[in-house]
């Protein structure tokens, strides 16, 4: 009794799954079924606020590469106008000295000083 009970379930499950007939006309040929996307109200704003971030993130990382080069464009030129003062600074000490006087009035006055009479560089105001 058992192992004709287990044939009637082997054969149940080995039978094909029953195709059902709709009523159509045999000229024209079966419709295909189109797969409709099931589009969600939570599903749309989970997927914007993640676009949302996407954005953002690129937006932010463009500005921060763009205060970056500007950063670097700033410090390049504090660097430059850095050296130029301290070369300044190492010219204005050398002018101060006598030194710097004598040399100042022979490339300027092209005037040659002795060396014993002191030069006084006056300026007018």
């Amino acid at each position: 009794m058992t192992k004709a009970v287990d044939a009637i379930g082997l054969a149940a499950l080995r039978s094909p799954i029953p195709v059902r007939d709709s009523p159509r006309s045999p000229s024209r040929p079966p419709a295909r079924r189109r797969k409709r996307l099931k589009l969600r109200f939570g599903r749309m704003m989970f997927a914007g606020v993640v676009i949302y971030l996407i954005g953002a993130g690129a937006v932010g990382e463009l500005q921060l590469l763009k205060v970056q080069q500007d950063t670097h464009v700033v410090t390049t030129q504090l660097s430059q106008v850095q050296q130029h003062n301290r070369s300044l600074e190492r010219q204005a000490t050398y002018l101060r000295s006598t030194a710097g006087q004598a040399a100042a009035v022979r490339s300027q006055l092209h005037y040659a000083p002795s060396g014993t009479t002191p030069i006084i560089v006056k300026t007018s105001p």
